[in-house]
């Protein structure tokens, strides 16, 4: 397990919420720095004074990292200012339901570009400072959707299933430099997502059984401080997942869409 230590720092993406406030609440409370970034500028500041009460200290980005341009620029500041990086979540993403014919491309692009080419950027740079120092720990958040075709969440889900093979594979490549690259993949977890995604309605959100954010916090912060490659929360998730692996595709592809469709 990985040792904990008050000089060590903590970067954690949509962090004004959900899952990424969980996490961010678990560091805070074994006295790692935080370096925290959100787009709600409000929120971010309150989250940002209740942490700080608990003697670390939390600096806070507001910026929307559905502009690639934005990560590059938080990363140079955290440079400039000699700032480590020891912890990485990527937990920023959202996701969009419908038609794929029917998704503004614009909207899709905002999706595209946040759930994957921001974590790869923050992912390979971070990943390459903690390689020469010899330590790090980094966790990209997927989801269930990461393991089939997701009809009706199509682009969504392709976005998480890039999340996890390129995950495992950097995570495989940086073997023996002492980082580690965590794949974390909840299923329905009660948090803005499914507001967003406009998935209230679908079966997935109505008839499966949902976890806490703070469940499901606690679940990745364990597998990140473990060095696991990666763990799917829940154990009728682990079953779904698993039983992927021997069924027709077509025949997943269906019960996907039965799921997924509002």
């Amino acid at each position: 397990m990985a040792q904990l230590n008050q000089s060590q720092t903590a970067l954690i993406t949509g962090a004004s919420g959900g899952i990424g406030l969980e996490l961010a609440r678990l560091f805070a409370r074994r006295k790692f720095n935080l370096v925290l970034v959100a787009r709600t500028q409000e929120k971010l500041e309150e989250i940002t004074r209740e942490l700080s009460a608990s003697g670390i200290s939390v600096l806070s980005y507001t910026r929307d990292l559905s502009n690639p341009a934005n990560a590059e620029d938080i990363y140079n500041d955290l440079r400039s200012l000699g700032i480590e990086i020891d912890y990485l979540v990527n937990n920023a993403g959202f996701g969009i339901s419908g038609t794929e014919t029917d998704i503004p491309w614009d909207r899709e692009l905002q999706m595209l570009s946040l759930n994957m080419l921001t974590l790869t950027y923050f992912t390979k740079m971070f990943a390459s400072d903690m390689a020469s120092r010899g330590f790090g720990r980094i966790m990209n958040v997927g989801s269930t959707g990461s393991f089939q075709p997701g009809p009706y969440m199509a682009g969504y889900c392709a976005s998480k299933a890039y999340v996890l093979h390129f995950s495992e594979a950097v995570n495989r490549e940086l073997k023996g430099t002492g980082v580690i690259v965590t794949t974390l993949c909840p299923g329905v977890t009660d948090t803005g997502f499914h507001v967003t995604a406009q998935t209230e309605s679908s079966t997935m959100f109505t008839k499966l059984s949902h976890a806490s954010a703070r469940e499901v916090a606690e679940y990745g912060f364990g597998l990140m401080m473990k060095g696991k490659s990666y763990g799917v929360h829940g154990l009728f998730n682990k079953l779904m997942v698993f039983s992927v692996r021997f069924s027709p595709r077509n025949l997943v592809t269906q019960i996907a869409a039965g799921l997924l469709k509002s």
